[in-house]
């Protein structure tokens, strides 16, 4: 792998990972009953922005209709897709924990002169908040987010990130076979799959390397 020169990474379940009880907390934060039904919609969403936008630009106009379409319990309670998504971006610290690996093998990379920079299916503004809180900006030198821009799963997404004719100086970093593994492929990279919870890959997406947790990857580069 000496010829990897940057490394990127996903942000949501590899730097930091989701907590349970995030719908929980953000229908208790939004003043709402906290309910099985208000999980499953806020599940759904998020599965249908995916989807959504896997063919076409993100944007924040297209992502607030969606949010209306999908969670009608908001409706019920008189919460505007605005208001959900301005409470649930502000508990993003206190609805997630944080991989402590991340800052390891980011100082690792960077003793080695490989650059880190991320690409992320989220909003620039969460994220970067998220990663100066806990530091880990400081060792990006790219972000790049899905504000007004394409998803991993969609070709389109490598262009401005890999280079052309350079694509074996490149490694991505995530959990998602759909997503993460979807661009290294569409891009011509290598990719690191991390799979803590050693799932099957059922998927036509083959990873280059396979990782249970972050600090194995500084024994692939």
């Amino acid at each position: 792998m000496e010829k990897v020169r940057t490394v990127i990474w996903d942000c949501d379940n590899v730097m930091w990972f989701h907590k349970k009880e995030e719908p929980q907390v953000t229908a208790k934060a939004l003043g709402i009953t906290e309910t099985e039904e208000f999980s499953a919609e806020f599940y759904k969403m998020f599965e249908s922005f995916m989807e959504y936008f896997k063919n076409k630009r993100v944007n924040m106009k297209k992502t607030l209709k969606l949010i209306e379409r999908e969670m009608p319990i908001l409706g019920i309670y008189g919460i505007q897709p605005e208001q959900f998504m301005i409470v649930h971006d502000g508990l993003k610290i206190k609805v997630n924990d944080f991989n402590y690996d991340t800052l390891t093998v980011m100082k690792y990379l960077e003793s080695k002169n490989i650059k880190s920079i991320v690409k992320s299916d989220w909003w620039r503004k969460v994220q970067e908040e998220i990663m100066g809180y806990y530091g880990v900006i400081d060792y990006i030198e790219e972000l790049h987010c899905c504000d007004n821009s394409y998803l991993k799963s969609n070709p389109l997404s490598r262009e401005g990130i890999v280079k052309p004719d350079r694509e074996e100086q490149y490694l991505i970093i995530g959990d998602s076979l759909s997503s993460d593994i979807a661009f290294a492929e569409h891009a011509g990279i290598k990719s690191v799959w991390l799979n803590r919870q050693h799932k099957e890959n059922k998927t036509m997406y083959k990873p280059n390397f396979e990782v249970a947790s972050l600090l194995e990857v500084m024994e692939i580069i």
